[in-house]
């Protein structure tokens, strides 16, 4: 088997979305298929204006003449590529089959306050409701997009799956990882408001009054260090280490070495940064929503919060380390059940259903 894995995310950028797509190409291959894999890089140049408007229209131009050529049995398209592909295999242009790859559903996330919000909505909504309804395949990562994508987008159940993201083999803990340290807290993510910072930074702010000892990490923030420390209380920012951008290695570094991960964001897909600090045995205090729900089982392997109330993720935050046993726990089963991620674990089930598919 032939699989196209497509998106227009930049190679040169960090991101779960790249990860993604470069683990599941390992996966197959391990498995004998053949993955070939496109970003931004492989794509030709349209005015970044119409780029951003038309990125179906620009992969189509791009790839179109090569799809021919190869005849890839799946092209795996992310959401806002995929409304292009479909419709060009009803046109009879590609024989492919076409697997809407959603990292999260993009429509729940725009929120109409204003006129240009309309626009917005209509670029994103108007083609995935017409199109994604006559897709081979969809790929979520979490339940809560499987519902939407039924329930709004009237795409049949039997044509929509959950996958969860896979994980690299090198997240998962050796034998002979660092010591923890008992008081770091570790965020991983772009500082960037739906990733929750606003919460983040009020909630340790006041954590660290009542652990004064407590070990800040923001990780991968993608945001020069000094404007996110002014973004801070001067005592939070006292205590905070910034990291812009961390590469795999660094990360399972910090994974190993805190004791406890947050993941305050107000809409996820499935984070691969959680899953992948699970594997290293670093529990989640993650916000009740997305893929968060399907990933975490309270005290078992982590915590969950159902407000973005700063006061409150305070008082968990604080709850939580000072609790040295549900720690230890929590790292227990946080370790336990990241099996379930990894590669050879998530790519036979959905080899199987690319075949099922192609059937």
């Amino acid at each position: 088997m032939h699989v196209w894995i497509l998106s227009t995310a930049l190679r040169s950028a960090p991101g779960g979305m790249r990860r993604h797509m470069e683990l599941h190409a390992e996966g197959l291959g391990r498995l004998g298929a053949r993955a070939t894999v496109f970003l931004d890089e492989d794509l030709v140049r349209f005015p970044p204006a119409l780029g951003a408007r038309l990125p179906g229209a620009r992969t189509l131009a791009s790839l179109l003449e090569r799809n021919r050529a190869e005849r890839p049995d799946v092209v795996n398209v992310h959401t806002i590529a995929a409304p292009a592909w479909i419709a060009a295999r009803a046109a009879g242009l590609v024989s492919s089959r076409i697997v809407v790859m959603s990292y999260a559903a993009d429509e729940p996330d725009i929120v109409l306050r204003e006129p240009r919000d309309v626009l917005r909505w209509a670029r994103a909504a108007l083609p995935a409701r017409a199109a994604f309804p006559r897709a081979d395949g969809i790929w979520c990562v979490n339940q809560q997009d499987v519902e939407f994508y039924v329930g709004t987008y009237g795409v049949p159940r039997a044509r929509v799956r959950r996958f969860p993201h896979a994980v690299a083999d090198s997240f998962f803990e050796p034998t002979n990882a660092p010591a923890r340290n008992p008081k770091r807290v570790l965020f991983v993510g772009t500082w960037i408001h739906r990733k929750g910072i606003d919460v983040l930074a009020s909630a340790l702010a006041l954590a660290v009054r009542q652990v004064p000892d407590l070990d800040v990490v923001l990780a991968g923030v993608q945001r020069d260090e000094r404007s996110v420390l002014e973004s801070l209380s001067p005592e939070l920012a006292a205590r905070t280490r910034v990291i812009e951008v961390a590469d795999d290695a660094r990360l399972a570094e910090l994974y190993r070495t805190s004791s406890l991960f947050l993941v305050p964001s107000r809409r996820e897909g499935l984070p691969i940064t959680l899953l992948e600090a699970m594997a290293s045995g670093c529990p989640a205090l993650a916000a009740a929503n997305s893929g968060m729900l399907d990933a975490v089982e309270p005290g078992v392997n982590g915590w969950l919060e159902v407000s973005f109330d700063p006061v409150k993720w305070a008082e968990r935050i604080v709850e939580i380390v000072r609790d040295p046993g549900a720690l230890a726990r929590a790292s227990d089963g946080a370790r336990r059940l990241a099996g379930a991620y990894r590669i050879d674990r998530v790519t036979p089930d959905v080899l199987r259903w690319y075949g099922e598919l192609l059937r």
